[in-house]
């Protein structure tokens, strides 16, 4: 027989003959929600917790049929390996901890799509002084704060929604490039003043127009970076 150690108490220990079946139940840590626990019956003792390494719980949801059927195949690995070791004759009469007998290296899921929250408020034309309209993400993307181009099909979108923000030549740049423009005149204003405004709002909250939230769809080389960072995000 194997004796199992009790994950909430160290000198607790169970008898492998003793346990009928285990089973995983999700074990939200905070902002993680991709932990589970290993419960014995009919002890209903926990052997083990551990993570499945699958990220946040997604707000898409086709999304959360994807993230749910990632955590319960990882999990299922868990329980497998569990139950090896239980009846495991090499390990008869060994004194054992799962967490010392367990180790995963599940791959960090990255998101597939990241919500941002957008505000909008009045800020005066750059060339001709008018009143427009303008938007701007808000939060941070790997630690910075979010830019128009620090997400590739953001600019898209933020067009698809608010018709003052348009594609507007760029100077010293060829082509054109995605900017906030003048109702009034058509001018683009320049980012880095939008910016400064956006700034300013922190002082002055009443300014803000409209905060709403969308959900931009990463690229593979952005869901790369997420990997590569370690970062557990919304998918």
């Amino acid at each position: 027989m194997v004796w199992i150690q009790v994950w909430t108490d160290p000198q607790e220990f169970i008898r492998s003959e003793t346990i009928e079946s285990v089973y995983y139940r999700p074990l939200p840590k905070g902002t993680d929600e991709d932990w589970i626990e290993v419960v014995a019956r009919p002890s209903e003792k926990v052997i083990l917790q551990v993570s499945v390494n699958a990220g946040a719980f997604p707000k898409s949801e086709n999304d959360q049929q994807s993230w749910q059927m990632l955590f319960n195949a990882r999990a299922i690995q868990v329980i497998a390996d569990v139950v090896k070791i239980i009846s495991d004759p090499d390990q008869k009469a060994n004194i054992v901890s799962l967490k010392d007998l367990i180790t995963f290296d599940f791959v960090q899921e990255a998101p597939r799509n990241l919500d941002i929250e957008i505000w909008v408020w009045d800020l005066a034309c750059h060339h001709c002084g008018k009143e427009t309209p303008v938007v701007y993400p808000v939060g941070s993307f790997f630690g910075f704060m979010l830019e128009f181009n620090f997400l590739s099909n953001l600019p898209l979108l933020l067009s698809e929604k608010y018709p003052f923000y348009t594609k507007a030549p760029q100077k010293g740049k060829e082509g054109e490039e995605f900017h906030n423009t003048c109702q009034h005149c058509g001018h683009s204003q320049p980012d880095w003043r939008v910016m400064e405004s956006y700034l300013e709002l922190v002082n002055r909250p009443e300014r803000v127009k409209e905060k709403v939230h969308i959900t931009v769809p990463l690229t593979a080389e952005e869901r790369d970076e997420y990997r590569k960072a370690g970062i557990s995000s919304s998918w």
